[in-house]
């Protein structure tokens, strides 16, 4: 086992768990329902953050319905498909380079301004 494998698997039990202690944050109102997933009706999925500190959703370890329910929080048009372009389009490296490959596949794919500010605004790579 290397090194990077070894602070990778603690990184991403780190992040699974903060998304799922997350989600079920924004479950807990929910009395019933069919729908699995963080985007169940009638739930307000938005979570809030410290000001200045916007709560993002990483496109590389979260599944496309998280990614679609992080999308419709914020208010995309068409969540679904956008997640599943996001998705297609993976891997996306960390950091800068990450976003600016989220903002060329938006470009590629024609998301509209309105569009493209919200769903860099809440994904990261």
């Amino acid at each position: 086992m290397t090194t990077s494998s070894r602070t990778t698997a603690p990184t991403r039990r780190i992040v699974a768990g903060v998304l799922a202690g997350l989600a079920a944050l924004a479950l807990a109102g929910c009395a019933g329902g069919s729908r699995s997933g963080s985007d169940q009706p009638g739930v307000d999925n938005t979570v809030t953050a410290a000001p200045g500190q916007p709560v993002k959703t990483s496109i590389s370890s979260s599944s496309e319905k998280d990614l679609a329910a992080a999308l419709r929080t914020n208010g995309v048009d068409d969540p679904e498909n956008w997640a599943q372009i996001l998705e297609q389009n993976k891997p996306y490296p960390a950091g800068a380079e990450g976003t600016q490959k989220i903002q060329q596949v938006l470009q590629q794919f024609q998301a509209t301004p309105e569009n493209a500010t919200k769903i860099t605004n809440v994904v990261e790579p």
